[in-house]
């Protein structure tokens, strides 16, 4: 579109003034630090620390119920069968050298009947009775640990399991921060040019509206002009 010298002319002098159509790049957001993330994460677990071990605490222990329950299911009578093992195996490690109480006590009511007395009392008596029975004391002892060993292992193959739950499954990384706080600078870096970009376009039909103008007038001027010119030459003719 042509506004004449008088348009050009004062879209020249408003294009020193306000600089033409110049883009204005939009702003950047700050990088990434990954030390602070790092922090931030290890922060954030040690404060919820004490929850994860509540929740960990109850996760399991309704884990473990809930397997005896089955088990109970599965096996009427487990709880109880496997106190009475626990039990004996008990037994087995108390002392395990020594008679059983009740079983040194049958004996000595038996020889007291048959008038046999070995005329002592105590551990002496205790290896005495087993002396009698021609067993070693030692290999009676050992003989009950094996049988102790025995149950446990027993009561160890057939218990409830439970995995434990891990804590590392609550904590949050510092790779997990990390992709965080960049989702969040790249969400603010595209505000940031989309506002750039409206601002631009904003200036830009600015800018086109005030040449637009400048033409308009420029050209209304030169028109005026030239009336006022040729209004002159008119008169000067007429006058001749």
């Amino acid at each position: 579109m042509a506004f004449g010298p008088w348009g050009a002319a004062i879209g020249g002098v408003l294009g020193g003034l306000f600089g033409g159509k110049k883009a204005k790049a939009p702003e950047m957001a700050p990088p990434i630090d990954l030390n602070a993330e790092a922090k931030k994460s290890i922060a954030g677990n040690l404060s919820n620390e004490s929850d994860i071990e509540a929740l960990l605490s109850r996760a399991n222990s309704f884990n473990q119920e809930q397997n005896i329950s089955l088990m109970e299911q599965a096996m009427p009578g487990y709880g109880k069968l496997s106190g009475q093992l626990t039990d004996t195996a008990g037994d087995l490690l108390t002392n395990p050298y020594e008679l059983p109480k009740d079983v040194e006590q049958n004996l000595v009511r038996l020889a007291g009947e048959r008038g046999i007395s070995a005329g002592t009392k105590g551990e002496f008596n205790d290896f005495s009775l087993l002396r009698d029975f021609g067993i070693n004391s030692l290999q009676y002892g050992q003989s009950r640990i094996n049988q102790a060993q025995g149950i446990t292992g027993l009561l160890a193959s057939i218990a409830p399991k439970v995995n434990p739950l891990s804590p590392m499954a609550f904590y949050v990384t510092p790779q997990q921060t990390a992709q965080v706080a960049e989702n969040n600078r790249s969400a603010q870096q595209a505000s940031n040019n989309a506002q750039a970009a409206a601002g631009n376009y904003n200036n830009a039909n600015t800018w086109d509206s005030i040449v637009g103008a400048a033409g308009a007038l420029g050209g209304a001027m030169g028109k005026n002009t030239g009336n006022v010119l040729s209004e002159a030459y008119s008169n000067s003719a007429n006058d001749d």
